[in-house]
């Protein structure tokens, strides 16, 4: 699925969601892309329609799952296969709550759950963001959903994001445009009611997401042109 026709590069966006499609949050990337994206669900109808042609793609989101790295599901191993041949070209990756966790795995890092009942953290997470080359350093209200966590980071990345309840809120990669964040940055109004968690309140905190979002979807234009 497409966002909009043009003959330049496009912004890869995957959606390993095991049950049901985030459209709502392609849409939101699609608008606040300056360059076209596309939307693939490899969980659920495989890997036909990635890209062969690399020279094709100038970023790569990663979206959240229901599923674990450890759960060694069909799709997962060639979905990470298919990632690091996009790293290895030094093209930009986002990873967002599973795709930071299958970030932290595929460098070599650990994922483990965040309370030993696994009881999922639902709600708004103040998280403080670091020094980085992309986002403003301070404290931003998210989005969260997830019961685990990365418990160790990679080898070369540092931490990018931290709050009293999660120290790897977000990392970075010290050499490559890799990034991930624990929260949703790609959240909506139609994610929240989908995931039982609308409130006004909650709604309140998603420009804080987009503003994650936007910068790095900028960042993909410009370093295309």
């Amino acid at each position: 699925m497409s966002s909009q026709n043009s003959e330049s590069r496009v912004l890869v966006v995957i959606d390993p969601g095991v049950h049901t499609p985030e459209i709502d949050t392609f849409n939101l990337i699609s608008v606040l892309s300056p360059i076209c994206c596309t939307y693939h669900l490899p969980a659920m109808f495989g890997f036909s329609t990635l890209p062969d042609n690399l020279s094709a793609v100038a970023g790569v989101i990663i979206l959240g799952s229901a599923a674990s790295v450890y759960d060694n599901l069909p799709w997962q191993r060639p979905l990470e296969a298919f990632v690091t041949t996009v790293v290895d070209r030094g093209i930009p990756v986002l990873g967002c709550c599973y795709g930071l966790q299958m970030l932290a795995y595929m460098f070599g890092g650990q994922v483990g759950y965040v309370r030993e009942s696994r009881e999922k953290l639902k709600g708004v997470r103040r998280i403080k963001i670091m020094n980085n080359p992309i986002w403003s350093v301070g404290e931003r209200d998210v989005i969260v959903t997830h019961s685990e966590m990365v418990t160790e980071l990679p080898k070369d990345f540092d931490i990018l994001a931290t709050s009293p309840e999660v120290r790897v809120e977000a990392m970075q990669h010290k050499y490559q445009p890799i990034y991930g964040f624990q929260c949703h940055p790609e959240a909506t109004r139609l994610f929240l009611v989908g995931h039982e968690m609308y409130s006004d309140k909650i709604e309140l905190s998603l420009p804080d997401g987009r503003h994650i979002l936007d910068r790095f979807v900028h960042m993909v234009a410009k370093a295309q042109c």
